[in-house]
């Protein structure tokens, strides 16, 4: 139990000193690998324009399809269309932003005989929106696009759409009409524009016994029979409503151009409800009427009915657009802002629509509701200080597309102020006299001219307006090069401006070189002839060569004198120990390194030769017998002096890195390292410091374990 517990705080040791030493790095990965990503739905939420009027029930306006106006009290039935038309408006000053909506209401008894969507148009053709409505429902919505967002003013436009009543009851006891017909939207496309209408056609409701039926129904233009569609039902009217029996007639349906013959063969006894279907082609932007014209033959009588149906609305829309201005005024000079500088504005026809608008604390005017056109501001009163600004600020909205305009002018402050010019030599310190200047304005407009520089090089101009100025010289003082270049300045109140100008002096000319005279060479001498050549010498006989002398008798050889004995070599001096001087401290020039004394060996005695003697010449009849040479003397031994221990302890000056050795030519400089300097050898041992420390205490506890195991172990 014990070694148990033993070993597993041991384990967890081990790994807590794994998890000290650990390098961080896996945690910090496992942070940056993270990334979460986040979506961002972006809601768009429409907004109710309020104040608009024109759209409610009460405001429409009601008729037939023939024009005739409509009274609330009236029989609005279902089989009938009816034209209803608002006028509306938007208050001024209202923002209109994309998306932005409004309803309109029909009147009592009506409702959308279908559905409807239809374009809103300005008066260039614009659309500035979307009227809707579904069938059966009595209210539909208006949605604005961003056509709208730059008009303020005067915003108005219209609506008219179709709809159909709403009661079926005729309140009658008896049926008062024999044939009849009406119309319908049928079908629409995926864009929600009818393709198809579907026509009823009814007869007989007192259900008398009729014979030879035949209807012939003229269709309207941008209509098609579509073959197969009709079918015929028996029934009743019951309370103004058609009762089917279930009984399905079968006439014969012959469809030829925009005719449709419907025949029964055989007798009707019974009320007929007749349905069938067409295609047609309508107006998607706005409002469709198709007409309808049926006959009815029978044993009764003939019979004519005329039928119309419209589908669709259309919704008109206006209003002024409007920008407008941003004008800033400001210190010419300074630019700073300035505040109660008055102005009127005035349209392009001059009628004044403002009088004393006045900058704020910011110099700012800022007018809105600007409808398109040409203005003009104009200040009628200066800021205090300043002068009054006249040019008049005309301006155009919009202004390349742009409706809001900013515009600035500036004024120049009340004061005066001199200025002085000083002319001089470009190269030298020298004043120039008789230069002639123009003062120009801020403009460019000359105000003063023929203005001389003094003897001192100067003009001086005084009270001078606060503003901008240039001087123009239009004279050059004389042995000088005009400088025509405008040197502006400014003039600031109560403050004399000081102007440097300088010429150029003009360069002279160069003297002229001297021409040569023109000379004529004379022409060369003609060349002498040359000397005949004279004829050569003959040449001397030789000479006949001498007889030679006859050689002298050879003399006999001298005996060679004995060798003198050699000196004794003298007893060479212990030189001992010389220290050298010690070197100064090197500086630009290198120190001499001193000569290392040495040992002076005595000199070698001279072995003394044998003198030959001198060889005797051959005489040419007689050959001399050889003479005996002498034996060579003996050469004395010669004893080399001891030394003795000579120790020369050298000591060298410090060398002077970068310059180079210097010493007497033979000398010899050994390089070597001084082995009295200290040094350290290289450290190898550092990067494992960590590792063997904790080796330490592995070995450490693990002897101490050991230990304690033993001691517990029974």
């Amino acid at each position: 139990m014990k070694k148990s517990y033993l070993y597993t705080y041991l384990v967890g040791l081990v790994l807590a000193f794994l998890l000290i030493f650990m390098p961080p790095q896996f945690s910090a990965q496992a942070a940056t690998a993270s990334n979460n990503s986040a979506s961002v739905t972006t809601t768009t939420t429409t907004r109710a324009i309020e104040g608009i009027t024109g759209l409610e029930s009460n405001d429409a306006t009601v008729t037939d399809m023939k024009g005739n106006a409509v009274n609330p009290s009236d029989d609005l039935y279902s089989w009938l269309n009816f034209n209803v038309n608002y006028n509306w408006s938007i208050p001024d000053n209202v923002q209109i932003k994309d998306g932005d909506t409004t309803s309109f209401e029909l009147p009592n008894g009506l409702v959308a005989s279908g559905d409807l969507s239809f374009p809103i148009y300005n008066s260039s053709g614009t659309a500035i929106g979307t009227g809707t409505i579904k069938n059966g429902s009595s209210t539909g919505t208006i949605t604005f696009n961003n056509v709208l967002e730059n008009t303020s003013l005067n915003r108005k436009g219209t609506l008219h759409l179709i709809a159909k009543g709403t009661q079926t009851n005729t309140n009658n006891d008896g049926q008062n009409w024999m044939f009849n017909k009406v119309g319908w939207v049928g079908g629409y496309d995926q864009n929600g524009v009818p393709n198809e209408l579907t026509w009823n056609i009814a007869f007989n409701p007192n259900e008398h016994d009729l014979s030879g039926v035949t209807i012939t129904d003229t269709l309207g233009a941008n209509q098609t029979y579509i073959p197969g569609s009709l079918t015929a039902i028996g029934g009743s009217y019951e309370n103004g409503g058609f009762v089917s029996n279930g009984v399905q007639l079968h006439p014969t349906v012959t469809a030829k151009g925009n005719t449709v013959t419907i025949t029964f063969p055989d007798k009707v006894s019974t009320a007929v409800d007749i349905y069938y279907k067409v295609k047609v082609t309508p107006n998607p932007d706005g409002t469709t009427t198709w007409s309808n014209n049926a006959t009815m033959a029978s044993s009764e009588g003939n019979y004519n009915v005329g039928s119309e149906t419209s589908w669709g609305g259309s919704d008109t829309g206006d209003g002024n657009e409007v920008g407008s201005i941003n004008l800033k005024k400001t210190d010419s000079i300074t630019g700073k802002a300035l505040p109660g500088a008055e102005y009127k504005l005035v349209d392009s026809t001059g009628n004044v629509l403002m009088t004393n608008v006045t900058t704020n604390s910011d110099g700012i005017i800022n007018i809105k509701n600007l409808l398109l056109g040409t203005y003009t501001m104009t200040e009628v009163k200066a800021p205090a200080g300043y002068h009054l600004n006249p040019d008049p600020i005309t301006f155009t909205i919009p202004d390349n597309g742009n409706l809001n305009l900013n515009l600035t002018q500036t004024n120049e402050p009340i004061g005066e102020g001199n200025v002085v010019l000083t002319k001089s030599d470009s190269k030298v310190n020298k004043l120039l006299p008789d230069a002639i200047y123009d003062l120009l304005d801020g403009q460019g407009n000359i105000i003063q001219s023929n203005l001389t520089t003094d003897e001192n090089g100067q003009i001086k101009v005084t009270n001078l307006a606060v503003g901008s100025y240039s001087f123009v010289e239009t004279k050059a003082p004389e042995g000088y090069e005009l400088n025509s270049d405008p040197i502006k300045f400014e003039i600031t109140r109560d403050k004399t401006t000081q102007v440097e100008a300088t010429n150029d002096e003009t360069p002279k000319e160069p003297d002229t070189p001297i021409t040569p005279p023109d000379v004529t060479p004379n022409e060369p001498d003609e060349p002498d002839e040359p000397n005949e050549p004279n004829e050569p010498n003959e040449p001397n006989e030789p000479n006949e060569p001498n007889e030679p002398n006859e050689p002298n008798e050879p003399n006999e050889p001298n005996e060679p004198n004995e060798p003198n004995e050699p000196n004794e070599p003298n007893e060479p001096e212990n030189p001992g120990v010389t220290n050298p001087v010690e070197p100064e401290i090197p500086g630009v020039t290198n120190p001499v390194k001193p000569e290392v004394p040495g040992v002076t060996n005595p000199s070698e005695p001279e072995i003394p030769g044998t003198t030959n003697p001198i060889e005797p010449e051959v005489p040419s009849t007689t050959n001399p017998n050889e003479s005996e040479s002498p034996n060579n003397s003996e050469v004395p031994n010669v004893t080399t002096p001891d030394t003795g221990d000579i120790t020369t302890n050298e000591v060298l000056p410090p060398m002077n890195s970068g310059s180079g050795t210097s010493g007497n030519v033979g000398s010899t400089t050994n390089n070597e390292p001084d082995t009295d300097q200290k040094g350290t050898f290289p450290q190898t041992g550092n990067e494992g410091g960590l590792f063997m420390l904790i080796l330490g205490l592995f070995i450490t506890l693990g002897i101490v374990l050991k230990y304690i195991i033993k001691k517990f172990s029974f």
